[in-house]
């Protein structure tokens, strides 16, 4: 019995001592248990499930806000060409705007003019109802142009060229040859013109969302046709002018032509008097 007892013992000594050794072991390799439950070994570096990529196509349409530019046109007649510009320029400026540019001609008797206003585009509706009140519309139309989808690839396009900017700016300060400083110079003169393009497209399509182009062409209605009038005694003196023309015309020709009648007449007369002579003596 007694050695029954010393076999448990040694047996519980040499349970204990595997125990003390694996938690020694743990603790120098810094075990955890992972996701999973098991043991995997703690590197200082926490990994994290990567990030789904956003889908492309109609999912991100559907996400993103529509950006729209609106362009409208406005044609009508008024009497008051310039009283027309001035409501133009007023509504522009009540409604926040501008005007962008303005002329004004005259094709034969018709005065024309076109003012082109830059409108917020919250009011861009409104302000096409109100100048129609301006006069009698000839002509209206109106158009959109969904740019999301470029505006979009700018930004993503100008985000990537910030970025590497950064990282050509942080390397060009750890160069340590003028040939590397040379190479990464040029590198980040490329992507900072790269930059400037691409910031100033995103510029563009932002200025043009934001105030829609608006352009409005005013024309006086055509005047009603009048008959000629008629100077009569301009006219009665250029009868009485030709007239004297004729008259003219009539002497100088019988004069020019009285010498060839004479020659071949004269004669002409003579040989038919001398026959009815010999018709009348042979009877």
């Amino acid at each position: 019995m007694s050695r029954i007892k010393i076999a448990a013992a040694i047996l519980v000594i040499v349970v204990l001592a595997a125990s003390i050794a694996a938690g020694a072991l743990l603790t120098q390799y810094g075990a955890y248990e992972g996701p999973s439950g098991g043991i995997a070994p703690r590197t200082g570096i926490m990994t994290v499930p990567a990030p789904v990529p956003a889908q492309k196509g109609a999912d991100s349409a559907t996400t993103q806000e529509r950006i729209v530019i609106y362009n409208g046109y406005v044609s009508f007649e008024t009497t008051d060409i310039l009283g027309a510009i001035d409501k133009v320029r007023l509504l522009a400026e009540k409604y926040g705007g501008y005007v962008a540019g303005s002329s004004r001609s005259t094709v034969g008797n018709q005065v024309q003019a076109t003012v082109t206003i830059r409108i917020p585009q919250d009011k861009f509706r409104t302000a096409i109802k109100e100048i129609e009140a301006f006069g009698k519309v000839l002509d209206e139309r109106t158009s959109s142009e969904d740019v999301t989808e470029r505006y979009i690839d700018l930004k993503a396009r100008l985000q990537n060229h910030q970025a590497e900017e950064q990282r050509l700016t942080a390397l060009l300060s750890k160069a340590n040859t003028v040939d590397e400083i040379l190479k990464v110079e040029k590198e980040l003169a490329r992507v900072r013109g790269e930059i400037e393009s691409l910031q100033g497209q995103v510029n563009y399509i932002e200025r043009n969302v934001a105030m829609s182009l608006i352009t409005v062409n005013l024309r006086e209605p055509p005047q009603p046709p009048t008959p000629p009038s008629i100077d009569w005694s301009d006219t009665l003196w250029t009868a009485v002018r030709g007239l004297f023309i004729i008259m003219r015309g009539l002497i100088i020709f019988i004069i020019a032509i009285l010498p060839i009648a004479l020659i071949i007449g004269i004669p002409a007369y003579y040989i038919h008097r001398r026959k009815r002579v010999k018709a009348q003596g042979s009877s």
